[in-house]
């Protein structure tokens, strides 16, 4: 351990937060803005050239990056000999205390991990990997009264197409590297994503999904088995389909995983809800189904063409590992993957009908009406009585208050869903709105509405099963639609217009 320096440049030195392989982290205030940093330096003793390279395009990389759920890099230089870079200063716990305490439910920790997939969408799309992904480098903190993640520490990132990339050298933590970083040291975005899935398991089980005593046991572990399936007991609170979107992520061939850390942010925010059915969406859905299945065990991975020959020295122990593991760096081109818009629904079109043809009746002869006597005028017919005004029926959607629109929705369902409608695009966040429409839609038949409906409000971070718990309406649609499914379902594959499928029965 090296002394704490009293001063880097502008920045005065509070305390030591800690240290990593690459240096040391400061707690620092800027003494021209007053705001408090973290400051990254570079051990003296790895200050060659390739180092110095490496630790100024990683500042390079990390810089380009501003994003939510990522720490801000404010600036890098060198003082006296000594590389830094300055970063915000995130207070808070790592992810990995949190996981320990075994305290922070299944859906918070889903939204956690999800966000984290948010940071690393806009990194990978900016050619960034970041290669050491773990709850370590994740900080959670509270914003608005919500938890928030960032991730921390890009140290080892590299740009693609970079020039110390060529010598093929493994950089991370050993437990939660991907299977083709392993045998090949060359990663692409999709070892971040299957580095989310080790974390993943690890929340939802409470130990590593590949464990072991030695670095060349879990290392052999990660090429060659598969984790053990989750008891269901241990699923509380979340959707089962966890589990297949978890074994995606963790799949040994990386064509197999998710397309992009956009892709499985949506599958795990969508876990949240415990109604949520991959095969009944479409956003979820995968041109194989057995993506969502959980592999088999001991299943070998395909054979990797990139991969050197010979994987020996996996086997040679710890200390072989080791050396291996301090050669250099690698990198895979980044493919970047578009998700398909979703197929539009064609307008209805309805035929033209002909009017039947008017037949005019032929005209009748007019009977002679009798006449007035000659001396006596002809009365004045009495005056017509006057019509009463017929009430005028409530118009869709005149409802002024939600509890009008609630109370009507027997006697008047049409006028409330035109203004439930209205209402719930004024205010997305309105729950019982939200919930009292999806209800309505379900009771008047409009099965095709509901489901869109429902899909709308998960998109929109409303989870059905929690409402329907604080809504007897919903909850009563929900019972007959599991008693007697009703509302499509989208298909999988070949669906020529995107419209939902016929109904299935939910497990």
């Amino acid at each position: 351990m090296t002394n704490t320096p009293r001063r880097i440049g502008k920045f005065e030195i509070l305390e030591r937060l800690g240290e990593g392989a690459m240096g040391e982290v400061f707690l620092a205030r800027d003494s021209l803005l007053g705001r408090e940093v973290a400051i990254k330096t570079i051990r003296a003793s790895l200050t060659s050239p390739d180092a110095r390279d490496r630790f100024f395009r990683e500042a390079q990389a990390a810089g380009r990056l501003n994003h939510p759920n990522l720490v801000t890099i404010h600036e890098f230089g060198e003082e006296q000999g000594t590389l830094f870079m300055v970063m915000e200063y995130v207070p808070g716990d790592d992810l990995g205390k949190l996981l320990a305490s075994r305290e922070l439910p299944h859906r918070e920790m889903l939204e956690l991990l999800a966000q984290v997939c948010d940071g690393l969408a806009f990194a990978h799309l900016r050619g960034v990997l970041h290669r050491d992904i773990k709850p370590t480098n994740i900080r959670v903190t509270r914003v608005s009264g919500r938890l928030a993640a960032k991730i921390l520490d890009f140290g080892i990132a590299r740009l693609a197409g970079s020039d110390l990339t060529a010598t093929g050298a493994l950089l991370g933590t050993f437990g939660y590297m991907a299977p083709e970083y392993i045998q090949s040291g060359k990663p692409d975005a999709r070892a971040d994503l299957f580095a989310v899935g080790v974390i993943l398991y690890e929340a939802l089980a409470g130990f590593p999904p590949f464990g072991g005593e030695s670095t060349a046991t879990v290392l052999h572990r990660i090429v060659n088995e598969d984790p053990a399936p989750l008891d269901l007991a241990q699923l509380t609170g979340i959707s089962p389909a966890i589990q297949g979107v978890m074994a995606r992520a963790l799949a040994k061939d990386p064509a197999a995983r998710f397309p992009s850390a956009e892709a499985l942010a949506e599958a795990l925010r969508a876990s949240r809800d415990p109604w949520w059915d991959p095969a009944s969406d479409k956003a979820a859905t995968v041109s194989n189904s057995r993506l969502f299945e959980m592999p088999e065990r001991g299943r070998k991975p395909a054979p990797n063409a990139d991969a050197p020959p010979s994987r020996a020295w996996l086997y040679l122990g710890t200390a072989a590992v080791m050396a291996a593991l301090t050669a250099g760096g690698g990198w895979l081109w980044l493919r970047r993957h578009r998700r398909p818009a979703p197929a539009a629904i064609p307008p209805v079109v309805q035929q033209p009908v002909a009017p039947p043809p008017v037949v005019q009746a032929p005209p009748q002869a007019e009977e002679p009406r009798p006449e007035p006597p000659v001396n006596e005028p002809a009365k004045p017919a009495p005056p017509p009585a006057k019509a009463e005004p017929r009430p005028e029926p409530a118009r869709a959607g005149s409802y002024a208050t939600l509890d009008q629109a609630a109370r009507a929705l027997d006697t008047d369902p049409k006028g409330s869903l035109a203004f439930l409608d209205k209402l719930v695009k004024q205010e997305p966040d309105n729950e019982r709105a939200i919930a009292l429409r999806i209800a309505a839609l379900y009771e008047t038949a409009d099965y095709r509405g509901c489901a869109i409906a429902i899909r709308e409000s998960r998109l929109a971070g409303h989870l059905l099963w929690p409402m329907a718990l604080k809504y007897p309406r919903l909850r009563k649609a929900l019972e007959q639609e599991r008693a007697d499914p009703r509302l499509p379902r989208r298909k999988a594959v070949n669906s020529p217009t995107g419209l939902p499928g016929p109904a299935t029965p939910r497990p």
